[in-house]
């Protein structure tokens, strides 16, 4: 039980980092690029020519979708960690059946009793 509250307190820290990391320069974005005027930023000062407004939205969401990518890697890698078994009795009981120690019968009917007793 202490390592899952660990993991999530972690967890919750990797999500906030995660989450100043995209806002900061979204909201920077959203509030500096209307004070660099309508025409002199996105068309490369010139009247004609330079880059269309989608390709600088196109390039956000591909810095957005990479940020989302590495942060969801992250959880799974951290969850994966703390482990599949939250029942220590449980994994005990799939340690004696691995052993030899009991017949499949046995394993499933105290799996069952462990299951309801939850």
């Amino acid at each position: 039980m202490a390592t899952t509250r660990t993991s999530d307190g972690l967890l919750r820290v990797v999500a906030v980092v995660l989450g100043v990391i995209v806002l900061f320069p979204l909201l920077m974005m959203v509030f500096a690029m209307p004070m660099m005027g309508m025409m002199g930023w996105w068309w490369g000062g010139q009247p004609v020519g330079g880059l269309s407004p989608l390709w600088g939205v196109g390039v956000m969401l591909v810095w957005l979708l990479i940020l989302l990518g590495v942060g969801y890697a992250l959880y799974r890698g951290l969850v994966g960690r703390v482990g599949t078994d939250g029942d220590p009795a449980l994994a005990e009981l799939r340690m004696a059946y691995a052993r030899g120690d009991l017949t499949e019968e046995e394993f499933e009917q105290r799996r069952g009793r462990l299951r309801r007793g939850e």
